[in-house]
């Protein structure tokens, strides 16, 4: 018989990030998102439906750098793929800066040669309901400043 604790689950967080982007059509539902300039990502502890360890008493909110966020993306996603899970690929919804929404799930987050943000994108998992416009996952393409981006939450996220 073990005398070792349960282990408290982790929390998840939320990620909200904003930045210059430059966006790409590559197929019918795929779309490369390059960011020119980006900003901190902040990261806010998503509230916890069952309370587990009342972990909504007290919730985190912090800052990470751009560099950080995306390299432990890539870290997670290896350990995930090594051990034959399924990669942590977050539903995000991108605004305008006049508030124009769009719906989609990030597949691959990396560092281009010029050491700018880039992130592989597809709107085929989203289902829309039939009152959501299909607006929701028409990307636009081109240039665009003061993008934000609130990515869905990780679980797995190594902060």
């Amino acid at each position: 018989m073990s005398n070792q604790q349960p282990t408290q689950p982790s929390p998840s967080f939320d990620h909200i990030v904003k930045g210059d982007v430059s966006i790409k059509k590559l197929s019918k539902h795929k779309y490369k998102i390059t960011f020119s300039k980006i900003g901190k990502f902040l990261l806010y502890q998503v509230w916890d439906k069952d309370n587990v360890a009342r972990q909504n008493d007290n919730r985190s909110v912090f800052y990470a750098s751009a560099k950080k966020a995306i390299n432990n993306f890539i870290t997670l996603n290896k350990v995930l793929k090594e051990n034959d899970k399924p990669l942590f690929t977050p539903t995000t919804i991108m605004e305008t800066e006049d508030e124009v929404a769009y719906a989609f799930v990030i597949h691959k987050a990396y560092f281009d040669r010029h050491d700018r943000v880039v992130c592989k994108v597809s709107t085929k998992e989203i289902q829309l309901a039939n009152n959501c416009s299909k607006d929701l996952i028409k990307i636009p393409c081109g240039k665009f400043t003061n993008m934000r981006f609130d990515i869905d939450d990780s679980d797995s996220c190594p902060w």
